[in-house]
C-alpha cells in the first residue's frame, strides 16, 4: 500500500511538472515572402499572427532583406496569419501552431493590379521600413501611455521582444543602446530603455554594429553587436527630462527612485537613484559604470 502511494505521488508530481513545462514552451512561426511569379523577396512587409481564440492576442514581425520572417512568443493554438505590403494584396491564411518552430515555407503575394480612380488616405502611418541591414521603426505609429518609457514603446514593435533575460531583436540579444548614435548607459540596455521617455522618441533603429576594431580599421572582422539606436525628436535634443516614483505600504515598507537626464548638444548627463526596504535590487557596479561611460 505504501509503495502504491509513493508511486501515485510520483505520477502526480511528474504530471504537474510536465504540464508546467509545456505551458512555458514558446512557439515560433517562420517563413519567406516573395512576389508571385517573380520569386522576388519582399523586404519590410508587416506580418501579424492573431489568435483565433482571442483576437486581442497578436504578435508581429517584419520581413528582412531576404524576405524572411520569424514571429516569436506564440502559444500552442490556431492563429490567423496576415501579411500586408504596399502594392500587393493582403495574404491571409490559418496556421496551426503545435510545435516549437512551425515553418510555413515560401509564401507568394499577388500584385494588386486594381486601378482606382481616386485614392484617399486617412491617417495611415508606415510602421517600419528596411534600409539595407537596418530596420527603422516609426515611433509615432505606436500608441503608448503618457508616462511610458522607451521599453514600453519597443514592446509594441514587431520583431522586438522584452523579457526577464533582456531585449531581443530579430531573435538576437540586444547588447548596446545608443541615443542619436551615441553611447548611453554603456552596455546596459535595460537601464537605458527605462530612462528615456517614449514621448521624446522619433524613431528606433535596429542593426548589427561592427566591432570597435572594425570601425577603426575599416576592415570587417565579422564581429558584430546587435544594437538599438534611439533617435530623439529635434526639439528634445536640448533639455532636461526624467521620472520619479515613490510608494509606501504597511509595516513601514517603502520604495522610491528616479532618474534625471540632461541633453545639451553632444553632452549627456544622467543621474539615477533608488532606495527601498522590500529587498528590491539596487543598481550594481555595471549600472554605475554605464552612467560614467555616458
Amino acid at each position: 500500500m505504501k509503495r502504491f502511494a509513493v508511486f501515485s505521488l510520483f505520477i502526480v508530481l511528474w504530471s504537474g511538472w510536465s504540464y508546467s513545462s509545456m505551458a512555458q514552451t514558446a512557439y515560433s512561426v517562420k517563413g519567406k515572402l516573395v512576389a508571385k511569379g517573380k520569386s522576388e523577396a519582399l523586404a519590410g512587409a508587416n506580418v501579424v499572427m492573431t489568435s483565433v481564440k482571442d483576437t486581442s492576442e497578436m504578435k508581429f514581425a517584419v520581413t528582412d532583406v531576404d524576405g524572411n520572417f520569424t514571429v516569436d512568443g506564440l502559444k500552442n493554438a490556431f492563429y490567423k496569419l496576415t501579411i500586408s505590403f504596399v502594392g500587393f494584396r493582403d495574404l491571409k491564411k490559418f496556421v496551426r501552431v503545435n510545435k516549437e518552430i512551425v515553418d510555413v515555407a515560401t509564401l507568394e503575394m499577388e500584385i494588386d493590379t486594381e486601378l482606382l480612380k481616386e485614392v484617399k488616405i486617412e491617417g495611415n502611418t508606415i510602421t517600419a521600413v528596411q534600409n539595407g541591414d537596418t530596420i527603422q521603426y516609426n515611433a509615432t505609429a505606436f500608441k503608448t501611455n503618457p508616462d511610458a518609457n522607451a521599453e514600453d514603446l519597443i514592446t509594441k514593435m514587431p520583431g522586438i521582444l522584452v523579457d526577464q533575460s533582456g531585449v531581443q531583436a530579430q531573435g538576437e540579444q540586444v547588447q548596446r543602446v545608443l541615443v542619436d548614435g551615441r553611447e548611453f548607459f554603456g552596455n546596459d540596455p535595460a537601464v537605458a530603455l527605462k530612462s528615456i521617455p517614449a514621448e521624446i522618441i522619433q524613431k528606433i533603429e535596429v542593426f548589427d554594429q561592427l566591432s570597435d576594431q572594425s570601425q577603426f580599421s575599416g576592415f570587417d572582422d565579422g564581429n558584430t553587436t546587435k544594437t538599438l539606436n534611439i533617435i530623439t525628436k529635434p526639439e528634445a535634443r536640448n533639455g532636461t527630462f526624467g521620472r520619479v516614483y515613490a510608494g509606501y505600504g504597511t509595516d513601514d515598507l517603502y520604495s522610491a527612485g528616479g532618474n534625471i537626464n540632461r541633453f545639451e548638444g553632444d553632452q549627456r548627463i544622467s543621474v539615477v537613484g533608488m532606495a527601498n526596504n522590500i529587498n528590491q535590487q539596487n543598481f550594481v557596479d555595471e549600472d554605475i559604470a554605464g552612467v560614467a561611460s555616458s
